[in-house]
């Protein structure tokens, strides 16, 4: 069934989220997920909304046997599961059990052996229910209507969420800064409907003129450029950040919201149980000491072997 960290299915092997095999299945579109994308010569098993946020056209599917399933945590997102004779495989990529502004829960699916993401699966990690982090970014927004409002979030998949958040429920179109703005327009390709307006553009000159809220790279976002914001137009400046790691990490902005598009730990749980696995291997970040744990409750756990480098950095995990 696996060899190397790779699915061995009617004689062909299958690279999971990285690019050692000619054969590599992309769970969904973050730059730490999407190697095969960057490697000559591979062949890719993917959603045809993950080919076209990376900026390719869809391709056929080069193996049999094997179907997709959604994954929450971002548009395109897919679960991979598998008839082998050693029984039913699935692997989540990273994955939500929630639905979302741009994307639709995860089903849990029912497997021999489960393949799961391991980011957040550590007793520490439980989130504060979606719809309490929402509501407190509504007031945030609403309270600082008058002056400027800076969120800093990962240009694919949560700067999306966070300008259908700001469309739907404050009446608010962000000016998207950057990279974001082009992988709005992918979104958009997709059908998925984005009002916002991109950095540069005269139609964002104009609308800094007045109040307005946008959205760029969280590693710019923090006390300093909110200073020189605020000197630059005149107008009181906040800053923001939506990540998981607000959970646990500290940012130097005005508000942190631990908004992610991950299972936290008790949905970690709750998928593993529900899958009815008889075996569990770790993927992707945190996973030696996801595995361990679940030894230590007697789940039979491993984790994956990674030939791909593993997520070391916040950077690196878009969450």
């Amino acid at each position: 069934m696996l060899k190397n960290g790779r699915l061995e299915l009617n004689g062909i092997s299958i690279a999971l989220d990285d690019a050692s095999s000619d054969i590599c299945f992309v769970s969904h579109a973050h730059s730490d997920h999407t190697e095969a994308f960057r490697k000559k010569g591979r062949s890719i098993i993917a959603s045809d909304e993950t080919f076209i946020i990376m900026g390719k056209e869809p391709q056929p599917r080069p193996a049999t046997g094997i179907k997709l399933y959604p994954a929450g945590h971002m548009l395109g997102a897919r679960q991979l599961r598998a008839e082998t004779p050693d029984g039913t495989f699935v692997y989540t990529g990273d994955f939500a059990l929630h639905d979302s502004y741009t994307a639709e829960a995860a089903p849990i699916l029912s497997c021999d052996t489960l393949m799961i993401d391991s980011t957040y699966c550590s007793p520490k990690m439980r989130f504060p229910p979606r719809s309490t982090v929402l509501s407190e970014m509504g007031k945030f927004v609403k309270a600082n209507e008058r002056g400027i409002i800076v969120f800093g979030a990962y240009a694919r998949g949560k700067s999306q969420e966070l300008v259908r958040f700001l469309n739907m429920e404050c009446g608010i179109a962000p000016i998207v800064c950057g990279s974001a703005s082009r992988f709005c327009e992918a979104y958009e390709k997709c059908g998925m409907k984005l009002d916002y307006v991109a950095a540069g553009t005269s139609e964002a000159e104009a609308g800094m003129e007045h109040p307005f809220v946008a959205i760029m790279q969280p590693n710019g976002v923090n006390f300093q450029f909110g200073a020189r914001l605020s000197e630059a137009f005149g107008m009181d400046v906040k800053t923001a950040v939506a990540t998981g790691w607000a959970l646990n990490s500290r940012f130097p902005v005005d508000a942190a919201f631990a908004l992610s598009d991950h299972a936290d730990f008790r949905d970690t749980m709750r998928y593993i149980h529900g899958s009815g696995a008889k075996k569990v291997i770790c993927a992707n970040s945190g996973s030696a000491s996801a595995a361990a744990y679940l030894r230590s409750i007697g789940i039979d756990a491993s984790e994956k072997s990674e030939k791909a480098k593993p997520q070391k950095t916040l950077a690196e995990c878009e969450c």
